[in-house]
């Protein structure tokens, strides 16, 4: 499990090594500190901030039940992107016409070093899941299909009402 935690760690701070101009080195020397602090914080009590995380493939990791579900996963505790990555989080509805059930879901698009990451991580992560955490809860873990650079993430799931959507954006909005 430590040799796990070791390589995403040393992956953040490649990352944060890599692809920075002068300008944007501070940015993500001081994003690198804030991850370590919060890693650090999540060792301390076990538990998990805001933000997207790896599962592990094994029991490695902390045991999440998935919300309204009874699927279990394993998070790796070092997070790819927290909510300090968190550009702008919007609500949407679907609408596609009586072809599929309309459902609510929240859209949360990241900043530059947070897209960067993120493109990261979803195309190492192709065929695997990741993990949403919102308020220490996991709230999706979808199946990652294809890299995504674009910096956009959503939560997605026809289980959630638009009440539970519109908790989650103010959990988020208050962090």
């Amino acid at each position: 499990m430590k040799n796990n935690f070791r390589f995403i760690y040393f992956l953040c701070l490649l990352l944060s090594i890599t692809n920075c101009n002068g300008q944007n080195l501070n940015k993500q020397s001081d994003f690198k500190t804030k991850i370590d602090s919060v890693y650090s914080k999540i060792l301390k009590d076990s538990t998990l901030v805001t933000g997207w995380y790896y599962i592990s493939d094994t029991i490695n990791g902390y045991e999440r039940q998935l919300d309204k579900s009874d699927e279990v996963y394993y998070i790796v505790p070092m997070p790819i992107v927290i909510k300090d990555n968190f550009y702008s989080v919007e609500i949407f509805k679907t609408n596609f016409k009586g072809l599929y059930p309309d459902y609510v879901g929240l859209e949360i698009m990241l900043d530059e070093y947070g897209t960067n990451v993120w493109s990261i991580a979803t195309e190492n992560a192709i065929h695997k899941r990741l993990a949403l955490i919102i308020n220490n809860k996991l709230v999706h873990a979808p199946k990652v299909n294809a890299q995504i650079p674009n910096g956009m993430t959503t939560l997605n799931r026809a289980e959630y009402s638009l009440k539970n959507i519109k908790e989650f954006k103010l959990l988020i909005d208050k962090e």
